[in-house]
């Protein structure tokens, strides 16, 4: 089975150590016949959930040590190079530019911040009827960013499961109690040729994928194609893990096909 893990992260981003060969030798070791580095490039800065002040360096960086990584020590696998373009809602017109940075093959939306509240990964739960609350404004904001032409594929819908869960309070995305907002939002992504990541981190935590097989269902009903599937990985240590159960997720729900991309043009291979 050609396997692809499209969310990668290296030291380029704030909350990983290990460096782009380390990862890359991972992603090798674990069966992946291609990666690409999704390195943190947020319109918000995570100290103090203000917008940045001038555009974050991180898809120059990506692709400066790539090409010093090869150059010094080769490919051990098909590299491709993107960014996970987060908070775009609170800086459009530098998320706009930044996604036009030289080099990238690929360019992940994404949203960790709420206005308000701040990362979910901080956020102080107080009950479910908090975290439902959040969900809803969760939404929201996702389909705001579905609105933007920035993106290619957007990330890990309804991941803030993971840090509920975290702070006990096991509060997933439902159709029965969000279903509306989902539909409105894949329907935005599907009408704009853009896609969703089956990010396969919940499976590695015991949870599910983000998101899950019946909003996943729920995508492909729609008429959407364009999937990735992505460990999320910031160590060595979970490269490439469960991304062949999240391939093994999309042939259940009925898709044919992963996508890759390579100049930010989808690419389609078939689910073994």
């Amino acid at each position: 089975m050609f396997l692809a893990d499209y969310h990668v992260h290296s030291d380029i981003s704030l909350d990983s150590d290990a460096s782009m060969y380390e990862m890359a030798l991972a992603e090798a070791a674990a069966g992946m016949q291609q990666m690409c580095f999704t390195n943190h490039m947020d319109m918000v800065d995570w100290v103090n959930f203000l917008p940045v002040p001038v555009m974050p360096t991180a898809a120059y960086e990506t692709v400066r040590r790539y090409e010093y990584m090869r150059a010094r020590h080769g490919e051990p696998l098909d590299i491709r190079l993107g960014v996970e373009l987060g908070e775009a809602i609170f800086n459009p017109q530098m998320a706009a530019e930044a996604a036009q940075s030289p080099g990238l093959d690929f360019v992940m939306g994404s949203l960790h911040v709420l206005p308000q509240e701040g990362d979910f990964y901080y956020i102080d739960y107080k009950s479910r009827e908090h975290c439902e609350a959040l969900y809803d404004e969760y939404m929201d904001k996702l389909i705001e960013i579905a609105k933007m032409d920035f993106f290619d594929v957007m990330a890990h819908v309804g991941y803030c499961r993971r840090d509920m869960s975290r702070r006990g309070f096991d509060v997933k995305l439902t159709l029965e109690r969000w279903g509306d907002k989902v539909e409105q939002l894949f329907k935005i992504l599907i009408a704009n040729g853009r896609g969703i990541e089956i990010n396969c981190s919940g499976i590695r935590d015991g949870l599910e994928a983000f998101p899950d097989e019946s909003v996943l269902q729920l995508y492909k009903s729609l008429g959407g194609e364009i999937i990735t599937v992505g460990s999320d990985a910031h160590r060595p240590e979970d490269a490439g893990k469960c991304v062949r159960e999240g391939y093994e997720l999309a042939k259940r729900c009925g898709f044919k096909y992963v996508t890759t991309f390579r100049r930010r043009k989808p690419e389609f291979t078939a689910i073994d």
